[in-house]
């Protein structure tokens, strides 16, 4: 599987971006949108039928599955808000998290490796992984389309790798890879 990228500034050209993507014929599945947090995602999941991914989760898991391996079923068993507790976070090594963001962010994001080895995990090719990282890191929104087959990757021209490009182009992406 090969992703054309989309980097995009604000949450609204991503929306834009997506919902061009939609009408090119691509489905929600073949759809990938990362984000650095979670304030980053939410209008993207509440104007489009597409999960966003965000970093520090990915982060959080990719190091339960290093401390504990990927057998260990803790490390893919989110914890969601417990009523009445105000804990929320991911479920790693028999501990809830607090949901403290802005401390999660600061240590995993800062961490070049694992940010690139998280986004390979998801698909993302290596050259595509630090551009990427770079990017969330400051904010930005990724927006990957699969388009299946390498040899269908460059456009623009008519192959699902040119429309997801004219889609990106269309709707202001800052870098396309």
């Amino acid at each position: 599987m090969t992703y054309k990228i989309g980097i995009f500034n604000t949450e609204n050209e991503a929306v834009a971006a997506i919902q061009a993507l939609e009408q090119a014929g691509f489905t929600n599945h073949e759809l990938k949108v990362l984000a650095k947090d979670r304030e980053h995602s939410r209008q993207i999941e509440s104007e489009t039928n597409v999960h966003a991914d965000e970093m520090t989760d990915l982060l959080l898991t990719r190091a339960a599955a290093d401390d504990h391996g990927v057998d260990d079923l803790r490390i893919y068993a989110p914890m969601s808000a417990a009523s009445g507790l105000n804990i929320s976070g991911g479920f790693i090594g028999g501990m809830t998290y607090p949901s403290n963001g802005f401390l999660i962010s600061t240590a995993f994001l800062g961490d070049e490796r694992n940010m690139e080895n998280a986004l390979t995990d998801i698909g993302l090719e290596s050259s595509d992984a630090e551009p990427c990282r770079e990017a969330l890191r400051q904010g930005a929104i990724i927006v990957a389309a699969d388009i299946g087959n390498s040899d269908e990757a460059d456009g623009p021209d008519l192959s699902r790798g040119g429309a997801a490009e004219a889609a990106f182009r269309s709707c202001g992406a800052a870098r396309i890879l």
